[in-house]
């Protein structure tokens, strides 16, 4: 070839790659489907919400949003795999606190780190929970739960997911109210409200939307709303204070975090779509069939200020803990 045409050839050659590149950068997002990773199995709270947040974001984006379901360690299976997935928008988590904030101090050897990780993108929503009891426990009220409970420590099983809220739930109960509840833990959310209606465990702390039509049926016992305000599904509910008991608030969120180092635009076109998201009618009518309501002011920035605030408290707290929470 001669140096001419060689020359000629390079600077083509450079000229078609600058080409592709432009496009790529230009290609609009999201030009295919979006993987929503949550980290608990099919049927509880976060797999619920998730779906409900997947298919209202997906179409403020004008795309497709599919669940993926990494179940494990209350969250931080799923946690784990979207802080190393490539940055590139097309991997997002279901954020929740027994990931994002409890982490490091219920596992002193997190895999991940909190906040250097990910980049929290926004909150979108939060659920009541509820503290409920099979039928057959002969209480009636937080109070007689308290007595109960005081009189035959150790006696009163409650399931839950470790590190989430139906776990962490009873942990502040017990704290609160010097009672001893027994931890049963369970991979996911829906097996210990089965196990509840069966017998297997007395006691829960679950969401609102996981428990709601067993307690219409008669199948569970409801006691006290664990939030600062009393449920519209429930309005004759009192909350835990109001109850009898220490005040504790179990409103587990939910928010869109994706990882670290996914580009601006990206991550803030996702933002802007969330805000739709919030206040569309069909959205806000889905989360209050689900005990949820949306979190109205968020932004990538206020958000990771959020989670390290949390981060903070959970860490103190766990150091208060006069001995380890067990698996």
């Amino acid at each position: 070839m001669k140096p001419h045409s060689l020359k000629n050839w390079l600077v083509a050659a450079g000229l078609a790659c600058l080409a592709i590149t432009t496009a790529l950068a230009d290609e609009p997002y999201p030009s295919k489907p979006i993987k929503l990773v949550a980290g608990f199995p099919p049927g509880g709270p976060t797999d619920i919400i998730g779906r409900v947040i997947a298919q209202a974001l997906g179409k403020e984006l004008n795309g497709t949003i599919i669940i993926d379901n990494r179940a494990g360690a209350g969250g931080v299976v799923g946690a784990d795999a979207v802080a190393k997935s490539k940055p590139d928008g097309y991997t997002l988590l279901v954020a929740v606190e027994s990931s994002q904030t409890r982490g490091q101090a219920l596992n002193p050897t997190l895999s991940y780190d909190q906040l250097k990780d990910f980049t929290y993108v926004r909150n979108v929503a939060k659920q009541r929970n509820l503290v409920v009891v099979n039928p057959e426990v002969p209480v009636n009220s937080i109070k007689e739960l308290i007595a109960y409970a005081k009189a035959n420590p150790g006696k009163l099983n409650f399931g839950g997911t470790f590190g989430a809220t139906s776990h962490i739930g009873g942990t502040l109960f017990d704290a609160r109210n010097g009672t001893q509840l027994t931890f049963v833990n369970y991979k996911g959310g829906a097996q210990p409200i089965t196990d509840l209606m069966a017998g297997v465990v007395q006691v829960g702390f679950f969401t609102e939307a996981t428990v709601a039509q067993h307690i219409r049926a008669g199948k569970i016992k409801a006691l006290a709303v664990a939030a600062p305000e009393r449920s519209p599904a429930f309005p004759d509910l009192p909350t835990l204070q109001e109850a009898g008991s220490k005040p504790i608030d179990l409103s587990p969120w939910f928010g869109i975090a994706a990882p670290a180092g996914t580009p601006g635009p990206i991550v803030q076109k996702i933002a802007a779509a969330l805000d739709k998201v919030v206040t569309s009618p069909e959205f806000l009518a889905q989360l209050e069939t689900l005990g949820a309501v949306p979190v109205k002011v968020s932004n990538p920035d206020l958000y990771t200020k959020q989670v390290a605030k949390e981060i903070v408290f959970w860490n103190d707290w766990a150091k208060t803990l006069t001995t380890p929470l067990a698996r």
